[in-house]
């Protein structure tokens, strides 16, 4: 009897071993920091050092990328590097590869805004007004170029090699015009403002043929903020 006892609890062990549906264990959050690069529980540390590597690396591709662009910008920027470039030729170019460079420091997750105003810093605790201007200038010209469509990768190619990019065909631009760089005020005229970067906007207009000696009343308006931040003298306007 105690045989058959036996024969008949192995036979039943055995079968409930085959039969068993795989046991699910209960996923712990004690060890959610454990947890591997490719799923399941880590048994080493291998897997976790080679997310945290690529993690790392990803992050210094958008260190290095933004770095690179500050580094550009505060080039362009230069009071030094702006008064050798001709005007108005030399400073229009210089727009579009400043706009292209904000572009690449957006694209890596850089504030466009907060980079203009450190560059406008230039390592001081406050910027001069003629470098707050230029912060504000250019920015309105970034939203400018980024409102006409011409941060596109095509665009960008134009722009990295200071030329005009070509306004898209859908925003009402069936003749595919460009988009220039031009001074506000006239060079010749302004002579104080040839050379600083925020008398230069972007412009989507047909260029006019001829230069007027009449200036736009947005032009006067331009002229009298500029005359009150004491970035062109309090006779600028009168006639010449």
């Amino acid at each position: 009897m105690g045989f058959f006892f036996i024969v008949f609890l192995v036979l039943f062990l055995s079968h409930s071993v085959e039969s068993a549906p795989p046991l699910v264990l209960p996923l712990n959050p004690a060890y959610q920091d454990q947890y591997s690069l490719f799923g399941g529980y880590s048994c080493t540390w291998d897997d976790d050092l080679m997310l945290d590597s690529m993690t790392a690396s990803a992050s210094m591709n958008v260190l290095k990328k933004t770095e690179a662009a500050m580094e550009n910008l505060r080039r362009l920027t230069d009071p030094l590097v702006l008064a050798k470039l001709s005007a108005p030729g030399g400073m229009a170019k210089n727009l579009l590869l400043t706009l292209y460079w904000l572009s690449e420091a957006d694209m890596a997750g850089a504030d466009v805004e907060q980079v203009l105003q450190e560059i406008s810093r230039r390592g001081r605790n406050q910027a001069t007004p003629a470098d707050s201007t230029m912060a504000e200038v250019l920015l309105f010209n970034y939203h400018t170029a980024r409102h006409l469509g011409v941060l596109s990768f095509s665009c960008l190619v134009q722009l990295g090699q200071g030329l005009p990019p070509s306004i898209p065909e859908s925003d009402n631009n069936p003749d595919n015009r460009l988009a220039f760089a031009v001074p506000v005020l006239p060079p010749d005229r302004f002579p104080q403002v040839a050379h600083q970067l925020f008398n230069y906007e972007l412009f989507d207009g047909p260029l006019p043929k001829s230069t007027s000696r009449t200036l736009a009343p947005s032009q006067i308006e331009f002229a009298k903020k500029l005359i009150s931040r004491g970035l062109l003298p309090a006779d600028a306007l009168k006639a010449r």
